[in-house]
């Protein structure tokens, strides 16, 4: 008696384990399914897909807190003291928030030295001997770095001083260039990165006199790296569909 009991208790066992194999190959072979499904469709079109979402966003999630969280913050909200952007907010300096475009961001980053990268515009250092690497711009004097401070800080409060900013409007739209990147209306560009400087979101600073001014004085190439060859193209899909579920997705960063 005791034999067939013990003879049961291992085939119950091995009726147990054989379920458990059988399931992990189903759920292995589901999971397969949908990392084929999830890289042959179209980014954008992901986001309407719940069970494509429902497979990616848990991974992606994992993926950002691994390889991301470090910079942008564990509730993706960013740093303005070292220029790291919110992702959570209604902003964004390239593009305009797309899994595609966020999708590119991953894969070849920004100024990242990948030929892919984004890297069409940075801001030059105008109170520098030489304000710009990729070509040759005049310094401004100190007057006018202050006059176009006063200008950008117009936009957002009285000016204490209305006649410099009047002379930085001037700066802005001749001599210092900023309209080339900026736009005539200040507005920025989110094909090249050129960040909106009429509206409430800052990425460097909050938008002080002081802020505005070390950014015109010094000028600002801020960098995100590369992750292909680095993560699979699933894991980056992931992530960024993680970060477009996080939070609304208009406009653009500013400086």
């Amino acid at each position: 008696m005791k034999w067939k009991l013990r003879r049961r208790t291992y085939v119950m066992a091995a009726v147990v384990a054989l379920g458990a194999c059988l399931t992990a190959a189903i759920v292995a072979m589901r999971d397969e399914g949908l990392r084929a499904t999830l890289l042959r469709t179209q980014a954008d079109d992901v986001a309407s897909n719940a069970a494509l979402l429902r497979y990616a966003l848990p991974r992606g999630a994992q993926a950002y807190a691994q390889h991301c969280s470090s910079c942008h913050g564990a509730q993706l909200t960013g740093d303005p003291a070292r220029g790291i952007p919110d992702l959570t907010d209604a902003d964004w300096l390239y593009g305009s928030g797309r899994v595609s475009e966020i999708e590119r961001v991953i894969l070849y980053g920004i100024r990242s030295g990948n030929p892919k990268g984004w890297d069409l515009a940075s801001m030059p250092g105008f109170a520098t001997a030489h304000p710009y690497a990729a070509y040759a711009i005049q310094p401004l004097s100190p007057r006018d770095v202050s006059d176009v401070t006063a200008y950008v800080a117009a936009f957002h409060q009285a000016p204490r001083d209305p006649a410099a900013a009047q002379r930085g409007a001037v700066v802005f739209h001749k001599n210092g260039l900023c309209f080339d990147c900026h736009g005539g209306d200040a507005r920025g560009d989110p094909a090249i990165g050129a960040p909106d400087l009429t509206d409430s979101v800052w990425l460097y600073g909050h938008g002080s006199m002081d802020d505005i001014q070390r950014a015109v004085s010094h000028g600002l190439a801020g960098t995100c790296p590369t992750w292909i060859g680095r993560l699979d193209f699933a894991t980056i899909r992931s992530i960024a569909l993680y970060v477009h579920a996080r939070g609304p997705r208009i406009a653009h960063d500013r400086i």
